[in-house]
């Protein structure tokens, strides 16, 4: 054999395998990228399934009982949240004995008898009903932080996570009363829900992706 065509077939052997070389790292490559974006997407749902727990976990009988005090309380005066959020004893119309009697309840059945009315005001109120009001308040919405930074950092699903907190997007009573919390409690305290509220009042959630 001519040593010429000998080199020429070994050259052409050595391009040969070097592009198929070249194609199945390619291959691999995006086999590997493949992998990646659905493991990447099964972690985000999966997070986004353990962020709704925390929430749902931590979802008291106390704590719709103090949604209801919130959401009557700003249909009669914005003003009460506001005193309650500084420590003060406001003056709480009779409308809302029975949402302060269930809130209370939870924490001092004994302190329920001493509430009661005259001339249209709750009588009994006292600093210790104050702070079980707003420590109910303010553990919802740190919970509510929590699992909505989830959302924030885009470190879960997004798209699921809106679906399943779309309520705090809607003009229902169930978003009313997280609305005027954020805002007595300060926005820059509760960052992620803030954005939450602010993106779902740009736009509406999508369907989330399940796959």
């Amino acid at each position: 054999m001519n040593i010429g065509n000998f080199s020429e077939i070994v050259t052409a052997v050595a391009s040969v395998v070097m592009a198929l070389s070249v194609v199945i790292a390619a291959i691999q490559l995006r086999i590997s990228r493949e992998n990646w974006v659905t493991e990447n997407k099964r972690l985000k749902k999966q997070a986004a399934i353990d962020a709704a727990k925390i929430y749902i976990d931590n979802k008291r009988p106390e704590t719709d009982l103090m949604l209801q005090f919130v959401n009557n309380a700003c249909h009669i005066n914005s003003r009460i949240i506001q005193d309650i959020e500084k420590f003060h004893v406001p003056q709480l119309p009779v409308a809302l004995l029975d949402d302060v009697r269930g809130c209370v309840e939870f924490y001092d059945r004994d302190a329920v008898g001493g509430l009661g009315e005259n001339d249209g005001l709750i009588t009994g109120l006292n600093p210790k009903h104050i702070i079980q009001l707003r420590w109910l308040m303010i553990d919802y919405l740190n919970t509510l932080e929590t699992v909505l930074v989830y959302w924030w950092q885009g470190t879960a699903n997004e798209a699921l996570l809106e679906h399943e907190f779309s309520f705090l997007r809607s003009e229902s009573d169930s978003a009313r009363p997280v609305r005027h919390l954020v805002e007595a409690f300060g926005e820059n305290n509760f960052p992620a829900i803030n954005a939450f509220l602010k993106a779902g009042a740009r736009r509406q959630a999508p369907e989330p992706e399940f796959h």
